[in-house]
């Protein structure tokens, strides 16, 4: 019988190269900071966006990010079998969300998303094209879907002011511009895009324009 030494075919599984952890571990840091930042500068501002629910939507995207990266950390079988997936659906989720903000707070986002690319790739073991490899494409475009339907949903969920007249609008990534008028509580939403004046032939306020 063999009486040479047995490696531990799940520890050699298991563990990763430290540079992928460095950038897995820098990029769940990122984005729990910059999220706590994002929702105080939101709490903070005298104004509150009348789309008030993409707010939460996404401080809690980027919460569900965070935690895909710190999970992709662990070391048990199941989860280095996902690690990939995990790693690549917060980096496509990250990247999207940083360049659609890129003038505002996009930056840090689309550096952990370059970082969670990173360890994604860093993740890839064997030929180009495999299951693991297939699964970190579909999650990533899932993290997209997700981010696009939350914008799609949340920016059309207007609360208008009991008092006072308001307009605004603003366009759709899929379904394209709105906009809508507040009179007094009620709203009025439309698709495309707003071609009205709100001074009337009389010269009077006739509604908020747009």
């Amino acid at each position: 019988m063999y009486g040479g030494p047995v490696r531990d075919r799940t520890r050699v599984w298991t563990v990763e190269g430290r540079a992928a952890r460095i950038m897995a571990s820098s990029a769940f840091a990122i984005v729990l900071l910059a999220d706590a930042l994002y929702v105080g500068l939101i709490m903070g501002e005298a104004n509150r966006p009348l789309d008030m629910f993409t707010v939460p939507f996404v401080a809690g995207y980027l919460v569900i990010m965070a935690a895909l990266l710190g999970v992709s950390l662990l070391q048990r079988p199941r989860i280095v079998a996902a690690r990939t997936a995990l790693r690549a659906a917060a980096a496509g989720g990250l990247l999207v969300l940083g360049i659609v903000a890129a003038f505002s707070i996009g930056l840090p986002f689309i550096v952990a998303g370059a970082l969670a690319t990173g360890a994604t790739v860093r993740t890839l073991r064997g030929p180009l094209v495999t299951a693991s490899s297939l699964s970190a494409v579909a999650a990533a475009v899932v993290s997209v879907v997700v981010l696009v339907a939350g914008f799609e949903v949340t920016e059309r969920l207007i609360v208008c002011p009991a008092q006072g007249s308001i307009g605004g609008g603003g366009s759709g990534f899929v379904t394209g511009p709105y906009y809508y008028e507040c009179v007094d509580g009620r709203l009025d939403f439309h698709s495309g895009s707003c071609s009205s004046t709100s001074i009337d032939s009389g010269g009077n306020v006739s509604h908020p324009g747009c």
